[in-house]
């Protein structure tokens, strides 16, 4: 596994802890621009949303969650 994919799994984790973009970013010690951008690459590299907004948080599709498990 190249280092981007692990470091995107890494990113995934927190985003499916957290259920927010913001709070991943603070946990990561990242920008909350560069943890959005990852979620444009996991959604191309697993050709899904993964998540989807619900008011202030976000809400893991079905897939993101067989992921996750």
């Amino acid at each position: 596994m190249k280092t981007q994919e692990l470091q995107l799994l890494y990113i995934f984790d927190a985003i499916m802890t957290e259920r927010s973009v913001t709070r991943a970013a603070d946990r990561l010690a990242m920008t909350q621009p560069a943890v959005s951008n990852a979620i444009s690459r996991m959604r191309q590299i697993w050709n899904d949303p993964l998540f989807v907004r619900k008011g202030r948080q976000i809400e893991p599709t079905s897939y993101a969650l067989s992921l996750w498990d």
